[in-house]
């Protein structure tokens, strides 16, 4: 028993002797030179620790380091780039008898990282392995001070060639501050965790992290595994089995579940990539997920996507749609040094209906987005549901002859739409479209030139087939002001009126080939802002057309049977009048159309009227006089009479009324005719009476009503 306590003691001893030897003959303030020398050259900056390097004895043989500072170059807002208050690093003691420091785990707690980007675009990221800026960019004076005390030191340890390794980095509650003058942004990160198995080149190690922080009013939660592998140089790494998840929530957007996948990463080869986003913005809820193969360029300036592919199911009440399913496919590159990226072989599948092109993207303080897209076949009405049901339903009561259904009171909306993102956003493309549906119009070979640049938004060229017809035009729209601005200018030609009135408003009244131009500009673009505040003039002239809902042919018949005093001739089945020619020239202002040469020519009558229609409400009061230029049809007796008729009603249901008055105020010939008639049937109803002076004032005043 007591031969076992003297070993015992004996070994206790010799550890104490041990450790005393270790704490006497080995000083580990002598590692700071070495540190020191160390991270300069790797990285061209000053590592400052300040006070000495202790032994810890407890839990293990270690050492704690104090403040330490690592520095920044001067010019930014704080001056060190990592910063902590206390370092635990347990130490292997047989390798310090050959010179060599075999680190443990280091742990880090409470330290504080500082990044800043200012305005001209310089980090304090850059030129960390640039050996030969250490001399250019002086850190702080403190850190020059520390640098002539150890300048001795450093000599002695160079002598003693001490090798350094670091088995594995903890970071425990750390915190960090990015900083971005350009953008004006701040971003904190708190309650920072990180490991990582080992810190030694050409060796594959695991590293983890746990990270919550604020951005402004976004707040939010990053975690991830990894396997890493440094170069000998300390330049690249090389990762695999990358896994991360992020969530985020700023009041407005919530990121439920982010998650990314890595399977390898290397410097100049190919890697694959996963991820899956899923959340919600205000009356949208998304849920996107996809893939791809990324590559960093040797020179880490050029980032390459291959194949990527976007899967996004989308619902809400923001969308055309309730539901959508929109897929993207594309080819990208993005040049970190010019902040570019390009985007070829796109592909966008939109719940059918598809889109490809190519663009750009350049990052900039008003970014500059470029882009050429192609379609063969876009149905918008397809999207708009609800419009569309709308809109059937007043085709459905307009067959069965439901006009209190079709002539709904119309309410135009007031609310102005939200364009503040043209002032933000530099534009320029052209979209071509083979087939394009829109408001139930049919348009075909649709070409676009646009560009948006200072909150103006321009159409160049507009250019597209319409029924059997061509249109051109161009567009503008300034949201510089408090209500938006805008000009249009476009020419019709020869397209087929009565097919595009049915699609477009669902009237049948109006056919023949048309010529339009407009030249149109207004404030606001609501419907109700553009129905008060458009002003300009449209040019009309239509063809080989009809008129449908009326037959003056059949009015002026009427009229003469009635100038005879015999019945109404009947009215034409067909209801409808041919002309050779239609022109006129809208002029709009103060919520008012209004015309003062409407011609109308056919072989039988030659029309001319004045008149206005109320945008707002859509009345109309227009008066057209007609004269029948040919013989024929039982109008011989009228040849060459002026017969005035008042268009009134709606644009929906406009209504035809002869004006007798008029008729026989224009015609003089017709109303001398007619005063005789008049008195030759007042003598025959009150014979030789019909002389009486009260008898005549009677009938005087029944003339003037009649013809005044």
């Amino acid at each position: 028993m007591k031969k076992i306590l003297y070993i015992l003691l004996g070994l206790i001893l010799l550890v104490v002797i041990g450790i005393g030897a270790l704490v006497t003959f080995v000083n580990p303030n002598q590692f700071k030179p070495l540190l020191t020398e160390q991270v300069k050259k790797m990285t061209g900056r000053d590592l400052v620790i300040k006070g000495d390097i202790r032994w810890r004895f407890f839990p293990t043989l270690g050492l704690s380091v104090g403040e330490t500072a690592f520095r920044n170059p001067t010019g930014f807002a704080q001056p060190n780039l990592v910063q902590f208050k206390q370092a635990d690093l347990s130490v292997s003691v047989l390798p310090l008898l050959s010179q060599q420091l075999d680190i443990g785990d280091m742990r880090l707690e409470g330290a504080h990282v500082f990044v800043q980007t200012l305005k001209n675009g310089v980090t304090n990221l850059e030129g960390l392995t640039n050996k030969k800026t250490a001399a250019d960019n002086a850190t702080t004076e403190q850190a020059e001070a520390d640098k002539v005390a150890v300048e001795d030191n450093q000599q002695s340890a160079k002598k003693s060639h001490w090798k350094v390794a670091v088995a594995g980095i903890e970071l425990v509650d750390a915190s960090a501050e990015i900083r971005n003058d350009q953008t004006n942004t701040v971003a904190q990160l708190n309650h920072i965790n990180f490991t990582l198995g080992s810190f030694a080149p050409q060796t594959w190690t695991k590293a983890s992290f746990d990270i919550q922080g604020k951005v402004n009013a976004l707040s939010f939660t990053a975690k991830g595994s990894t396997e890493l592998n440094l170069a000998a140089d300390y330049n690249n790494v090389e990762l695999k089995s990358l896994t991360a998840q992020m969530s985020m929530n700023d009041g407005k957007t919530e990121i439920k579940n982010a998650q990314l996948g890595l399977d390898q990463f290397t410097i100049g080869q190919w890697s694959n990539v996963t991820f899956s986003v899923n959340g919600q913005v205000p009356n949208l809820n998304f849920d996107t997920h996809g893939s791809t193969k990324v590559k960093l360029a040797p020179d880490h300036n050029i980032v390459t996507l291959q194949g990527l592919k976007v899967t996004n199911d989308l619902t809400g009440s923001a969308l055309p749609r309730s539901t959508m399913n929109v897929v993207v496919n594309t080819d990208a590159t993005y040049d970190i040094n010019q902040k570019l990226a390009l985007v070829s072989k796109l592909d966008i599948n939109a719940d059918g209906t598809k889109i490809s092109g190519s663009g750009s993207y350049l990052a900039a303080a008003i970014p500059d987005v470029r882009f050429a897209l192609s379609s063969d076949n876009i149905d918008v009405d397809s999207w708009l549901a609800a419009k569309k049901t709308t809109t059937d339903s007043a085709e459905s009561a307009a067959e069965v002859g439901d006009t209190a259904a079709v002539a709904v009171d119309h309410q135009p909306a007031t609310a102005e739409p939200d364009l503040s993102a043209l002032k933000n956003i530099n534009v320029a493309g052209m979209i071509a479209i083979k087939q394009l549906k829109i408001a139930n119009a049919e348009v075909e070979n649709v070409k676009v030139v646009t560009s948006i640049k200072k909150g103006v938004a321009t159409i160049n060229r507009f250019e597209a087939n319409l029924y059997d017809g061509k249109i051109t035009g161009s567009a503008s729209v300034n949201v510089n002001s408090a209500l938006p601005s805008y000009r249009l200018k476009n020419t019709i030609t020869n397209v087929a009126i009565l097919p595009l009135l049915k699609a477009v408003a669902n009237n049948q009244q109006l056919a023949g080939k048309a010529n339009i131009t407009a030249d149109l500009s207004g404030r606001g673009l609501s419907e109700a802002n553009i129905r008060h505040n458009i002003a300009g003039s449209v040019k009309v002239n239509i063809v080989d057309g009809t008129v449908y809902g009326v037959n003056i042919s059949d009015l002026l018949r009427n009229a003469k049977a009635k100038l005879k005093g015999q019945a109404d001739t009947g009215t034409d089945t067909t209801k409808k009048t041919d002309f050779s020619a239609l022109t006129t020239t809208l002029r709009l202002g103060n919520g008012i159309a209004s015309t003062d040469n409407f011609q109308l020519t056919s072989p039988l009558l030659a029309i001319n009227g004045q008149g206005k229609t109320n945008l707002v409400d859509e009345g109309i009061d227009l008066t057209i006089n007609t004269k029948v230029v040919a013989s024929g049809k039982g109008l011989d007796d009228i040849k060459g009479i002026s017969v005035p008729i008042h268009v009134g009603g709606d644009w929906q249901q406009p209504k035809y009324r002869l004006n007798i008055k008029d008729l026989f105020k224009n015609n003089a010939v017709l109303e001398s005719k007619a005063k005789k008639e008049i008195n030759r049937g007042l003598e025959k109803l009150f014979g030789d009476k019909a002389k009486d002076d009260n008898i005549k004032h009677a009938a005087d005043k029944l003339l003037k009503g009649l013809f005044n």
